[in-house]
Formats: C-alpha cells, sequence, structure tokens
C-alpha cells in the first residue's frame, strides 16, 4: 500500500506506477483506496487530482522512510548479502568537485565496512541519521543538531556576484534564490531587516543553476567561501553582513566510531570550511556598491 502511494506521486500518474509495480491501475487504485480507509482519510485533496491531502502528506512522510528501511533490512539480512555498509549523507548542494575530493580521499582510506554515500536534503539526512538508516551525515542550518557530534563547523557566509553586474546604490536588489533553501531565507531576512529593497531574478532548486546565475550576471545570492567561483565576486559594502552558517558531522546514536577513527579524520579535513584566506583556485574579487 505504501509503495503504490509513493510509486504514484514520484511518477505522477496511476498509469506508470501500474507499470512500474507490475500491477494493474485498478490494482494500484484499490491499494490507495485501502490507505484511505486505514487511516480514516482520502490521501488526496478533494477535487485537485493527485495533490495530496494534509492526511495524505503525512503517510508519504513516513511511508519513505519505512520502504527505506524495509528495502535496506532486505539486503542486509538476505543470505547471500554483501558485508554491512557504512551509510553517509552529504548535502545535495555540495558541487561535482567537492564531491569528488570527498569520493576519493574516503575511498582511500581503510574502514572496517564498505563506504556508501548518499546525497539528499538536509532535512532527510536528519530524520534519517534519527531513525537509524543513516550511520553518519554532513547537515548544515538545523536549530537542534543530532546528539552525537564528530565535528562542527562555523563557516563564514558572502553576497556573492559576477563583476559585470553593477549595483546601483539604491536600486532594488536583484536576488538569485530557490524558496526553502538556507541561502533564500538568509538574503530575505537580511534585506528585509535591512530595509533594502530586492527582487527575484532568477529560481532554480539546483545549486549549480543559481551559481551559473549569479556568474552571468543575473543577480546576487549568499554563498560559502568554498562555493565561490572563478567568475564571482564578494560583495563587501552595501549590502548587510551575513551570520555564519553553522555545519557539522554527525554520527547515529550507538555507532562505534573507534575503528572508523582514520576514515572520520579524513571526512572532517574534506569538509571543513576553508579558511578565509584559502581557495582552490585564486583569491575571490572584492567589490562594494
Amino acid at each position: 500500500m505504501l509503495r503504490a502511494l509513493v510509486t504514484v506521486i514520484d511518477t505522477h500518474s496511476y498509469t506508470k506506477a501500474a507499470d512500474i509495480l507490475n500491477l494493474t491501475q485498478s490494482a494500484v487504485s484499490s491499494q490507495i483506496a485501502r490507505l484511505a480507509r486505514l487511516f480514516g482519510g482520502s490521501m488526496f485533496a478533494e477535487g485537485q487530482g493527485l495533490t495530496l491531502s494534509p492526511r495524505g502528506r503525512v503517510v508519504l512522510q513516513y511511508a519513505r522512510r519505512i520502504l527505506t528501511m524495509n528495502d535496506e533490512l532486505l539486503v542486509a539480512a538476505a543470505a547471500n548479502s554483501a558485508p554491512l555498509r557504512l551509510n553517509v549523507g552529504l548535502p545535495a548542494w555540495m558541487s561535482y568537485q567537492q564531491l569528488i575530493n570527498a569520493f576519493e580521499r574516503s575511498a582511500a582510506t581503510p574502514t572496517p565496512q564498505q563506504v556508501s554515500f548518499r546525497c539528499d536534503r538536509v532535512e532527510r539526512l536528519v530524520a534519517d541519521l534519527n531513525l537509524g538508516s543513516l550511520d553518519i551525515a554532513y547537515i548544515c542550518n538545523i536549530s537542534e543538531p543530532p546528539r552525537v557530534a564528530i565535528a562542527q563547523f562555523s563557516e563564514e557566509m558572502f553576497w556573492v556576484k559576477s563583476p559585470r553586474l553593477v549595483l546601483a546604490a539604491g536600486a532594488a536588489i536583484p536576488l538569485v534564490s530557490w524558496p526553502g533553501t538556507y541561502p533564500d531565507r538568509l538574503a530575505m531576512q537580511s534585506l528585509q531587516e535591512s530595509g533594502i529593497n530586492f527582487y527575484v531574478a532568477f529560481l532554480a532548486p539546483e545549486l549549480s543553476a543559481r551559481a551559473a546565475a549569479v556568474a552571468g550576471g543575473l543577480g546576487v545570492m549568499p554563498s560559502s567561501l568554498r562555493n565561490i567561483t572563478a567568475d564571482m565576486e564578494i560583495v563587501r559594502e552595501g549590502l548587510p553582513k551575513l551570520p555564519p552558517n553553522k555545519t557539522g558531522i554527525f554520527a547515529r546514536d550507538g555507532l562505534d566510531l573507534r575503528p572508523l577513527a582514520p576514515f572520520l579524520n579524513i571526512l572532517t579535513e574534506v569538509l571543513a570550511p576553508p579558511r578565509s584566506a584559502e581557495r582552490t583556485d585564486r583569491k575571490p574579487k572584492i567589490a562594494s556598491l
């Protein structure tokens, strides 16, 4: 029943879900109808197609966790399964080169278990770390961090723009953003508290697309030092100072960290934010309004 709901939502279609699950469309509908009877209400908002109802959103959230743990259990406990793995979660905003560095350095470090990596949204990493389906996670911008901290960092944030973009004093600031992300919340709050007018010039969920928009001169956005590219510059004056980004590497409850010490040391070294004077390419340019 839960897999039917998740597959319908992910494919946006009963027909496609039926093909994937090797069921008839009526069987998929029947499974979701059983969920509605079980939980005392429809999974979907009345008259709005496949838009989830409030009850449906709660069920979907738990369904994804349950199915993930179910599938992991089937693999881990099977008679011919591979040895248990160390599951490491990384945030989806990490860049191509950052991920390559993390994978290469980690692969060269011996561990008692084989390591599996996963990139995902921060809220999912936190949830799965608390559930125990992730062993270690690099997590950013959370009000209540997990209890077992391996390393914690404070990372400076900067306003960045293209050198070709001219910001006139008193003019509205063009923002590059995506609603719900930490840089978006940070930008909105900082500009509103400072009484600076702004407008959204570009929207995209992927960090790579937002970075391209900044480099292409569409607007400004908050960025950590590690994500500033050679075709961006830091705006030092005219915009409000940004608070630091709190990040850390955390472990699930009960994980024995002692045999993992060499791996964790390398992971901490790879993920630690660079000092202000350090860059992987060159020192960023400085601009002001």
